[in-house]
């Protein structure tokens, strides 16, 4: 790799983690650092990434560092950077991100929503690379999403478009965290796929998921419930289908809306592969409107999307 006439900060800030990295202008990863994040205590989380930005420019030519790119879990307003909530950073409530780090950098910082970046970066880096018109939905804890239109990022009147958990899918479904009833992320999540599997066993049906969580139901999550389908465990797999055919509905009412050329689906349930991509095939190859195409494939960015995609803002911004 080698550092390029420009290079770009990249901030990926979760609830759990920081990412941060120093990249060039074709998108590679020169030097990265990673730390835990304290969600109830911003100002230390906050010093901690000002250090480890530090580390990161130590023997770097400043002047060859054009900004920074920020991604974050939650709504943050376009213009002005400040995260006004975010799920897993409530006492970050109205935190003005960009305005922080351009005063400690005194470069220009640019800030969005990390599912809609993640778009941005499989667009300009990954699997999305020359298509114009694509829809990323990454589909872990929670559901989030990114639409790439005639080779734009969608943005919406205040910077929080694209929130594609949210469409109801189910007007009799279970409510939503968001307070919505029936969302695309309370039937298709790795959250959803844990309850599925639940209500399942507390139905009594028999399933290795119970041996895998030793009978505790508070202990199922997404991927235990992906590794017993894997062994074939048929309640296991029969909970699978269901998410995936949920995510299938939701990925052909964005086809009837947007007509992308590809759809990504990311995101740490992805990685159950067919499990998952199989129904949301069946379900669009059934429900889509006859002679519109779409392709459906997984990303090509591994778990960097998010910060790519803050690349890929800052130097569309920068």
């Amino acid at each position: 790799m080698s550092q390029g006439k420009h290079l770009i900060l990249a901030l990926d800030l979760g609830g759990t983690n920081f990412r941060l990295a120093l990249a060039n202008d074709k998108g590679e990863l020169l030097k990265r650092h990673a730390a835990p994040v304290k969600p109830d205590d911003p100002e230390q989380t906050i010093e901690r990434i000002k250090d480890a930005i530090s580390d990161l420019l130590s023997g770097i030519n400043r002047s060859t560092v054009r900004g920074m790119g920020v991604a974050i879990a939650g709504l943050v307003t376009q213009d002005t950077g400040v995260l006004l909530t975010s799920p897993n950073l409530l006492a970050w409530y109205h935190t003005p991100v960009k305005a922080i780090f351009e005063q400690e950098l005194q470069l220009p910082v640019c800030v969005g929503n990390d599912a809609t970046l993640a778009a941005l970066g499989e667009y300009k880096f990954g699997a999305g690379k020359g298509c114009h018109d694509l829809i990323y939905i990454t589909v872990s804890t929670g559901i989030g999403g990114g639409i790439i239109t005639g080779g734009k990022l969608l943005l919406g009147t205040s910077g929080f478009a694209a929130e594609v958990g949210h469409m109801t899918i189910d007007l009799n479904g279970p409510r939503c965290n968001c307070g919505n009833i029936g969302c695309l992320e309370v039937l298709a999540s790795g959250t959803a796929i844990a309850r599925f599997a639940a209500e399942r066993l507390s139905r009594g049906e028999r399933s290795a998921i119970t041996e895998l969580t030793a009978g505790d139901p508070g202990k199922i999550t997404a991927e235990i419930v992906e590794k017993a389908a894997k062994s074939g465990d048929a309640v296991a797999k029969a909970v699978m289908d269901t998410a995936g055919t949920n995510l299938g509905v939701g990925v052909v009412n964005l086809v009837h809306i947007f007509n992308p050329e590809l759809i990504i689906i990311g995101g740490g349930v992805s990685k159950a592969g067919d499990l998952i991509f199989e129904p949301v095939r069946r379900v669009v190859a059934k429900r889509v409107m006859r002679d519109i195409s779409v392709r459906i494939t997984a990303p090509a960015l591994g778990d960097n999307p998010g910060l790519l995609g803050a690349v890929a803002l800052a130097l569309e911004n920068t």
